[in-house]
């Protein structure tokens, strides 16, 4: 009786006093359960586990650790637990939905990773049977910090990384070429670029040119 009293106070106690007063009257701690039960109570809530469902859909770890990011989808999974319970018949019954589930919250763990943990993805989901979850998450968790440990960016990262790398050796060569290139010489006859007196075609005609005039004069003469 005694202990009843206890609980029966803890219960009441735990209610806001406006909501307490509905159960003050009542005999045992069971019945003020029940009946709390069967008023507060949102399980089986079509409603409540759709909006979880949606939000397992959009849950992305982006920003997350991969800790952070499995301990979200654990609560909603959690949640989804307790608004729509499965009640098997029979042990065969429990297993075969137990399977069913465990590969579901398998898919949605893998499907908001992040772009760089792709190759663990397809490594898992290539697997047969499909590892179980803990040991998926294990095996994502590794990865992540190998990764973590050998500091590799993401592959975009990596493509922009690369690309500045490109720019910054054609600058560099560009420098390095620039400071060892010789002065451009300068004709003091004509006064153009290129070409030095000695070899001036404004002084000297061109090359072909004087080939074309021995061959005249010798026909003249």
């Amino acid at each position: 009786v005694t202990i009843n009293y206890l609980i029966m106070s803890y219960l009441l106690n735990s209610m806001e006093p406006t909501v307490a007063r509905g159960y003050l009257l009542m005999d045992s701690a069971t019945d003020i359960w029940i009946s709390a039960e069967k008023t507060f109570s949102k399980k089986k809530n079509t409603f409540q586990c759709y909006e979880i469902r949606k939000k397992l859909g959009d849950t992305k770890q982006k920003e997350m650790s991969v800790f952070q990011y499995y301990s979200t989808l654990k609560g909603l999974w959690h949640e989804l637990g307790y608004y729509g319970p499965f009640n098997a018949i029979n042990p065969i019954d429990a297993a075969t939905f137990q399977e069913w589930q465990d590969n579901h919250r398998l898919f949605d763990l893998l499907k908001g990773l992040n772009v760089e943990f792709e190759p663990i993805r397809a490594q898992i989901l290539s697997t047969k049977p499909l590892p179980y979850l803990e040991d998926a998450f294990s095996s994502i968790q590794s990865e992540d910090t190998r990764r973590a440990a050998m500091a590799l960016p993401a592959p975009q990262e990596r493509s922009a990384l690369y690309s500045d790398s490109i720019v910054a050796n054609v600058a560099f060569r560009g420098k390095t070429s620039g400071a060892q290139a010789r002065p451009m010489p300068v004709c003091d006859y004509c006064g153009k670029e290129k070409h030095k007196r000695d070899r001036c075609w404004k002084l000297h005609g061109r090359p072909g040119d004087k080939k074309k005039i021995t061959t005249f004069t010798l026909h003249y003469c």
